[in-house]
This record gives structure tokens, sequence and C-alpha cells, in this order.
């Protein structure tokens, strides 16, 4: 009895208790939007406006924590702003700077208040930009799908080296990114980043470099009558080789391989160091990237040394 009692209290009138309900949470969501907060915000720091050619290659401090107090209509909109500590750069100079921070210097609305900084001081070195343009090295990973080969890796191999004189002149090239073409079957394009040492203010313009890779059925071709040469001089006595031709077996690319002759291969042996006697040596096979010996007959070459 009670129960029913209850269930009809509930639902005489439901849409008006609904209202009640509603205007109560948004009577409540107002309150704590007007109220005041107090809240902790760790900022980095904003170096965007020290001249190019400079900079900072030495700081005592990578953020600073704020004592922030506002309403809760402009607290919980923070996440739309660019929040940093804004440092007074625009007319330094080089050497040793220390500066001083106030609630000007951090970047809030103007409704919220700046209660406290720290530390309220910072201390930086700054010296002059160099630059040099240096290589840029992509290095391969994988293999690709059977039956296919890379023809070619195309991309911008040099860049902007940006840091002090004495970093910079210290590299000749970095590397990016590996290149993964492990499985590939068809041609792609793919953006790398380039690794930079962990040095203070080193960077490079740009930041990544974008590498085009060429992906083509593999084909075979059998080279007949290649040469073989006899590269330095043993340490004494006459080199005599009883096999001066070679056949090979070239796996590679179509394109590459399209044309190709004997004449776009250097098969040679190098006797530089060696004494005399009778030796079964391999080749060495000089060939365009992406081009591979599948076989040589013979695979060793015997010479003597006399």
């Amino acid at each position: 009895m009670a129960s029913s009692r209850l269930v009809h209290w509930i639902f005489k009138d439901w849409w008006l208790k609904l209202i009640a309900v509603f205007a109560a949470v948004l009577l409540w969501l107002f309150a704590r939007l007007e109220r005041e907060y107090t809240r902790e915000l760790k900022l980095g720091l904003d170096m965007s406006l020290l001249p190019t050619e400079y900079m900072v290659v030495e700081q005592n401090v990578d953020s600073v924590n704020v004592e922030i107090r506002g309403k809760g209509r402009y607290l919980v909109r923070l996440r739309e702003f660019d929040l940093g500590i804004v440092l007074p750069l625009s007319s330094m100079k080089e050497g040793r700077e220390r500066l001083r921070i106030g609630p000007e210097n951090v970047n809030l609305p103007e409704q919220i208040e700046v209660r406290s900084l720290s530390p309220y001081q910072i201390e930086l070195l700054i010296e002059h930009r160099a630059s040099r343009k240096i290589k840029i090295i992509v290095p391969l990973e994988g293999i690709p799908a059977e039956g296919y080969a890379i023809s070619a890796v195309d991309y911008d191999n040099t860049v902007d080296l940006y840091g002090t004189k004495e970093v910079v002149s210290a590299f000749n090239q970095l590397f990016s990114e590996s290149l993964n073409v492990d499985g590939a079957s068809e041609s792609f394009s793919t953006s790398l980043a380039i690794q930079v040492p962990d040095t203070a203010g080193l960077i490079t313009e740009p930041t990544h470099v974008q590498v085009k890779v060429k992906v083509e059925p593999e084909t075979t071709i059998v080279l007949v009558g290649v040469p073989v040469d006899i590269k330095g001089k043993p340490l004494e006595g006459q080199v005599y080789l009883l096999n001066k031709e070679a056949k090979l077996t070239l796996r590679g690319p179509a394109s590459l391989l399209r044309g190709f002759g004997k004449d776009q291969v250097q098969v040679s042996i190098s006797v530089s160091s060696m004494t005399p006697g009778d030796y079964k040596v391999p080749a060495d096979v000089s060939l365009l990237p992406g081009i591979k010996v599948e076989n040589s007959e013979p695979a060793v070459f015997r010479l003597l040394i006399r």
C-alpha cells in the first residue's frame, strides 16, 4: 500500500518535478562557475621573442610554477589557450643574462589573476646561432616482398643544421629514422624524422625528410665472359690468374637490368700484401645499388703467386 502511494507520488506531475531537478542542477552549476578558485600550474618557457640570430644554450630552469586565481567559468577554458611564460628576449645579446619575470610575462586570459611565480628569476646563456648544410642518410630496414625489389629511394639528402658554432662544426652527416621496406610490393612515399643528437639548441630545418620509394618486380639476367681484374701488387712475385672470366647471374629491378651489360659490372681480386702461394679466393663484384649477385661461376678463383 505504501509502495503504491510512493509510485503515485513519483509519477504525479512528473514533468514539474523533472523541471525542478533540472533547474536545481543549473543553479548548482552556475554557482560553481561563478565561484573563485585557486590553482597551481606548471608552465614552460616561451622563447619565441629571441632574435633568430641568437639561441639559448643553457638555462637554469625549464618551467615555472604559477599560482592563479579566477572564477570557475574562466578556469575551465584554460585548455583553449597556449599557456606559457613569454620571456622578454627581444633585446637580448650574446652572453649570460638574468631575467626577472612577473605576471605580465604569463600568457593567461586577463580575467585570471596571477598570485605568485616560482622561481621569479631565470638565468640564460645566449650565443650566436651558426648553421651549415649537412648530408642526411636514410638507412633501410627489412626486405621487400618475394619477387620485388627497391629500384630507387629518392629524397633531398641535405638539410640545414643549426646550433652553436662549436657543435655544428662537429657534424658532417646525420641519419633519419629507418626506412622500413619489409614486405613492400608497390611504390610508396613516407616522412621520416631526422635523428638529432640531444645537444642544447641543436635543430635541423626541415625536421623531417620526405622519401619516395620505387618498388618493382625483380628479374634475372646472366652475363657471360665478365673479365676479372687483379688489383694491387703482392709483396713479392708475379700473379697468375687461372680463371680470367666469370659468369654472373644477377637479380634486381627490371628497370635497372634492362639493357644491363658486362661493361657495367666490375669483378676484381685484391692481391695487396699477399705472399707467394696457391690461392682460391672469392672476387669482389661492384654493382649498382639494388642489384645483387645470385650466382657466380666460378664461386672462387684460383691464382698463383710465383
